[in-house]
């Protein structure tokens, strides 16, 4: 979220997005936290429509920082803001944000994509950093084809950081035209290749004429359904892992020497739960093998 010192009576926030965010990022702002009874289910008072909407608000807000928080940083580092105080932008974020230069950057490239996808809806840090590649490679209708037809592709679904990265990945190196993404992704769809955004569908072959319903066909429609599951889940696992695997690149190195007692506890975690996830893959992790040490394989 925006840190306080930026949303000023001056009204800096307000000038640089667009929008009036004193009140929806203010804590004084909001109702002191209450506590209302499991067994009440009376239809809400005044006040706690009042106080429902104001959280709300406050909500909207959060989902909006990426956006504020973005532009500011833009506008300070393009104007070289900073520099009565600062030699640099680098020195600027960290000493006064406490964040790192890139991270700064990724807010700077990433606020752009936000504002371009808002009339489709809000999204957050995650969302947008999948989004970017789109984007950038693409161009802005592009992307904001992709996200509406992720999007409408989903449903009731959440489009989640990892399902756009899923769907980012069954898009072609180049695109004829912005239109051509809902074909890309429905055929990937009918394919059952974004199960994070449309789970494959469960066909069960008919029986032919006459043929006896066996006892156990329920089974076997459970055992259909709880297979086809099963493939929605590696391909997803399949995603995640290319993704993991394409963010530790160039990443090790400068964790060690950022802070190696917690760097080398984390690769160690990565690699458990690789040989873990390894010995899952073989077909032999079923239940009880969860507290297996990596050194177990």
């Amino acid at each position: 979220m925006l840190p306080e010192s930026l949303n000023t009576g001056e009204g800096v926030v307000q000038g640089m997005v667009g929008m009036d965010t004193t009140a929806v990022l203010s804590v004084a702002s909001l109702p002191t936290p209450y506590d209302v009874a499991p067994e009440i289910t009376s239809p809400l008072t005044d006040k706690e429509r009042s106080d429902l909407k104001r959280c709300e608000q406050a909500l909207h807000g959060f989902r909006k920082a990426l956006i504020v928080a973005g532009k500011a940083l833009e506008v300070i580092n393009r104007g070289r803001l900073y520099r009565e105080t600062h030699g640099t932008f680098e020195e600027y974020v960290w000493e006064v944000w406490g964040f790192k230069r890139a991270h700064a950057y990724r807010l700077i490239d990433e606020w752009p994509v936000a504002v371009a996808m808002s009339p489709i809806g809000d999204i957050n840090e995650a969302q947008a950093r999948e989004l970017l590649p789109v984007y950038k490679n693409h161009g802005p209708e592009t992307a904001v084809a992709f996200f509406r037809e992720t999007t409408e592709l989903a449903g009731e679904r959440k489009v989640t950081a990892a399902a756009l990265a899923e769907a980012r990945a069954v898009l072609p190196p180049r695109l004829a035209a912005p239109a051509q993404v809902a074909d890309v992704l429905r055929a990937a769809a009918a394919e059952g290749r974004v199960p994070r955004i449309v789970p494959p569908r469960v066909e069960i072959p008919e029986r032919p004429a006459g043929e006896p319903t066996p006892a156990d066909g329920d089974a076997l429609k459970d055992a259909a359904r709880a297979g086809a599951e099963g493939i929605a889940v590696l391909e997803a696992a399949l995603a995640q892992q290319k993704q993991i695997y394409d963010r530790l690149a160039g990443v090790v190195a400068p964790a060690l020497l950022y802070d190696p007692g917690r760097a080398d506890m984390l690769l160690g975690e990565l690699r458990q739960y690789a040989n873990r996830t390894a010995y899952r893959a073989r077909g032999r992790g079923g239940e009880g093998n969860e507290g297996r040490s990596a050194g177990d394989d």
